[in-house]
């Protein structure tokens, strides 16, 4: 499986998101040369991004999907990496083999102690759109019908549902209004029980029109 890493500095992060039912995380690191960018989206209905650190490498531009094991709620997060991803870290930090071997337990300890304990939903919104190009191969997996960018409206959702997350995040990416306008609104909706309504933009008014030309 490769080598088992602690990453336990996303205890305190990963904790605030929960309680603030906020399952976002987003925090950038810098490490010598290397800029690493820390991606979580986590929802306990959506299995699909549950357990899943992705860990984008800024300046090789790479992305690194990572499974977290541990007991999450009592502060355990451990990844394991192959020598592959280790080889990406390394080129991400511009490590050469003329120097003294890579002690990649160390980086890890290093990266530990920079992990921030606390994180506003207006910073995580305003990281996220700073790096939308990085996140545009994933929006598949991180968004409701991800194609579907313009926002329709508010829709009130029955006592039966609550809003998803992967439905409310789309207004971190595409929302016009500020990070902590959009942190604020979200806040609103879900008090609300409400949910957003999106639709794919229309990119040619043709496609509105019928064709009597023939």
């Amino acid at each position: 499986m490769g080598t088992g890493l602690s990453l336990n500095g996303l205890a305190g992060v990963w904790t605030e998101a929960v309680k603030r039912n906020e399952p976002t995380i987003t925090f950038e690191l810098r490490n010598g040369r290397g800029r690493f960018l820390f991606l979580m989206f986590f929802d306990p209905e959506d299995e699909s991004t549950k357990d899943k650190l992705l860990l984008f490498l800024q300046n090789s531009r790479q992305m690194l999907h990572l499974k977290l094991y541990g007991a999450h709620r009592k502060g355990d997060f451990t990844i394991y990496l192959n020598e592959r991803e280790i080889d990406q870290i390394k080129r991400e930090l511009a490590v050469t083999e003329s120097r003294k071997p890579f002690d990649i337990v160390r980086f890890i300890e290093t990266l530990n102690h920079g992990i921030p304990t606390s994180r506003s939903l207006a910073s995580k919104i305003q990281l996220l759109r700073a790096n939308k190009s990085a996140l545009r191969p994933h929006l598949p997996v991180i968004l409701d019908d991800h194609l579907k960018t313009e926002l329709v409206g508010p829709m009130e959702l029955d006592e039966t549902r609550r809003p998803r997350e992967k439905t409310l995040r789309k207004l971190y990416l595409y929302g016009t209004q500020s990070p902590e306008a959009a942190a604020s609104y979200i806040e609103t909706l879900k008090k609300q029980n409400c949910t957003l309504r999106w639709r794919e933009p229309i990119r040619n008014t043709d496609d509105l029109i019928p064709d009597e030309r023939g």
